[in-house]
């Protein structure tokens, strides 16, 4: 009798855990994936150094936001990446247009920097819930708020 107790109550644990399900991502999947974004952003440009999740919350039951500030160090100067966009024989004419205009707007919006300077960048992230799991949807706007979506 004892023994159908205790098992009852686990297979109760089991099913109870399963239906609440996981709220948010893990701190090590967020810090994972929002920089593995971050260092795709920029190939040859920035290295990601240090991460740090500043804040997150939920919007909604499949939707969470962390916000993250990354430490990185410039590989390159913004000119030599440009030159080198330009050189990249693998890169479409569109792809190398994109990722230059990419570049003024992000030159236009930081200070002057040179190969191994540290700098600091903060960003926000979308994540999602899905049948495999949390998922980094996308980043968001710096002024992103959960009634703007």
């Amino acid at each position: 009798m004892r023994l159908s107790l205790l098992n009852a109550l686990i297979l109760s644990f089991l099913l109870l855990a399963g239906c609440l399900g996981i709220t948010q991502p893990s701190e090590e999947s967020i810090k994972t994936m929002t920089t593995e974004h971050f260092n795709q952003q920029y190939p040859g440009l920035f290295s990601v150094i240090e991460t740090h999740k500043d804040n997150g919350y939920k919007e909604n039951d499949t939707h969470y936001v962390a916000e993250m500030t990354f430490k990185v160090k410039a590989e390159r100067n913004l000119q030599e990446y440009t030159e080198l966009i330009m050189l990249d024989q693998s890169l479409s004419a569109f792809e190398k247009i994109s990722r230059t205009v990419n570049l003024g707007l992000l030159k236009m919006t930081m200070p002057a920097f040179e190969p191994g300077d540290e700098l600091e960048f903060k960003r926000n992230y979308l994540f999602i819930k899905t049948d495999n799991g949390w998922l980094l949807k996308k980043p968001l706007a710096p002024d992103h708020h959960p009634e703007s979506i």
